[in-house]
């Protein structure tokens, strides 16, 4: 487990200690929820909707080994009194970061970060990697997942960086510091507070701009196309298809995808001058495949070989409620509850359209929430893309239900196979009747739309969850048995290409983890 000297915590943080007693605490973890606490923890006190401090008793009760609080309080243990709470936090993070001597991944995007996350932490789970949990990505949740860091264990850390507004990652940039910076894509999110894509591009160029030292970007290729990201001073690694134009980088992977059966597809990718490599993958979307090419680009660049991480491609699942598809005795469900935005919405409607090409098919639309002024424009035309076919239906959810409405009578659907509802609960008894179709569920987390399913799809989902954690539990400790193998081979041609380079908390709410989206010789990649 991680170690933090009750003394490098007060110089840190610039604190003062209270009730020490005869003996100082020697802290292995911090946490913000009072309930979630054990031995030789500290409870940080941090202001929400609700005080923290109020509930600094109860963590202390739950078994919190010390407290970072803004004032005194009374209690058993001792209690390192700060200025801010979360910037205390913030600060033990960034310099327990500095101490960490091996590789570390951030990955941010419009979309898709968490499942990039995920891909590449089981491509690389030979390493034991340290990564955000869920997608606790913000202020928040990046310092909690990197004081998890454990010198001894973690061979490396992947890091997800999320922001809901212009200016925020910045802080998460310098909290990280990351040797690469992973970039999924930019796209009409947040646009309520950010106003422009551009405004986007800019924000999330900050995380790449704030590598270590020889530290790296690791893009697609459309992202040049942005002047934030074609400026970048740090050396730039980018993902473009066999057939695009020159790219002028520090390094680019070509790929081609083939298709095999209906099940599954091929990858060709290669190092621009260098190896070629074969992936086969079970059939995803468009979208998806590029959040793959990007976490096996970093694989390679971090020294995983073809056939360590073919094994674990050809097994990659979807991650619960983003694009998996679940078979009930009455009908499919293709689940994509999780959250959506144009770009996120268009893909997977376009990977429906393949996998459900000779079903029946009924859509249930949640709200893309968060586009401003581009709101009315952006539902009216995803509806326009549904084609309409006789024993189709869609089921609009929430707000914009009228305008995604529009749209679909534009291409042709019938009023009567059109249904509008306040909220998902409402859908639950409409679905529930549902046979022989393939229903598409996709919406903005604010829509919930997994209280739309049926109880019997919620169990599935669940019960495929529970399987593949398991599996993933598992998995690491065969991993690390395999590395002395791994370890004797890592100075191949494509490494020295790089060398020189979910709780309800009384005082947090599991919404306030996420956003609403050293030495340079010792680093080699």
């Amino acid at each position: 487990m991680p170690f933090f000297k009750s003394d490098d915590m007060q110089a840190w943080t610039g604190g003062t200690w209270f009730n020490l007693g005869n003996q100082k605490p020697d802290i292995k973890g911090f946490s913000v929820d009072s309930r979630n606490m054990q031995k030789d923890f500290a409870f940080v006190a941090l202001k929400a909707e609700r005080d923290g401090h109020d509930f600094a008793s109860n963590a202390v009760e739950n078994g919190a080994s010390a407290i970072i609080a803004e004032k005194q309080l009374d209690v058993p243990v001792p209690v390192l009194v700060v200025k801010d709470s979360l910037k205390a936090l913030q600060k033990i993070a960034k310099l327990h970061r500095l101490r960490y001597e091996n590789p570390v991944v951030a990955i941010t995007g419009s979309c898709g970060k968490t499942s990039t996350k995920e891909m590449l932490a089981k491509l690389l789970a030979w390493k034991n990697p340290t990564i955000t949990e869920k997608n606790y990505n913000n202020e928040i949740g990046v310092p909690l997942t990197l004081t998890q860091i454990d010198m001894r264990q973690n061979q490396m850390a992947i890091i997800e960086a999320g922001v809901g507004a212009p200016d925020q990652m910045k802080e998460l940039a310098e909290m990280i510091e990351p040797d690469i910076a992973v970039v999924t894509n930019v796209g009409l999110t947040h646009l309520e507070r950010f106003k422009e894509v551009s405004a986007v591009a800019r924000e999330k160029a900050v995380l790449p701009a704030n590598v270590s030292e020889n530290g790296w970007c690791v893009i697609h290729q459309n992202l040049l196309s942005w002047k934030a990201f074609d400026e970048l001073q740090c050396k730039k690694a980018v993902i473009a298809s066999a057939d695009a134009p020159e790219v002028k980088a520090d390094a680019v992977f070509r790929y081609a995808i083939s298709n095999i059966d209906e099940n599954f597809i091929g990858i060709d990718m290669c190092v621009e001058g260098g190896e070629e490599f074969y992936f086969e993958t079970p059939r995803m979307s468009a979208g998806m495949i590029e959040n793959l090419l990007l976490a096996i680009a970093v694989s390679l660049m971090l020294g995983a070989k073809e056939e360590q991480l073919a094994t674990k491609i050809e097994t990659l699942k979807p991650l619960p409620m983003r694009g998996g598809i679940v078979e009930t005795e009455k009908a499919k469900y293709y689940l994509d509850c999780y959250n959506a935005s144009p770009t996120s919405m268009r893909d997977a409607l376009n990977n429906f359209a393949v996998i459900a090409n000779n079903y029946k098919k009924v859509y249930v639309l949640g709200t893309m929430a968060e586009l401003g002024l581009a709101t009315h424009r952006h539902h009216k035309e995803t509806g326009s893309n549904i084609p309409y076919a006789e024993g189709n239906k869609a089921i609009l959810v929430g707000a914009n239900s009228e305008i995604y409405k529009t749209g679909l009578l534009e291409a042709g659907w019938q009023e009567d196979d059109i249904s509008i509802f306040a909220t998902s609960s409402e859908v639950k008894a409409v679905l529930e009747n549902i046979e022989d179709a393939f229903v598409f569920v996709k919406g903005s987390r604010v829509c919930e739309l997994e209280k739309a399913l049926p109880d019997d799809v919620l169990k599935m989902v669940s019960e495929n969850a529970e399987i593949e954690s398991t599996q993933e539990e598992e998995q690491p400790e065969e991993d690390i048995a395999e590395e002395p193998q791994i370890e004797e081979n890592q100075d191949d041609d494509l490494e020295e290409e790089f060398e020189d380079t979910e709780f309800d908390s009384d005082e947090i709410d599991d919404n306030d983890y996420q956003s609403d989206d050293d030495s340079e010789d010792e680093r080699e990649f």
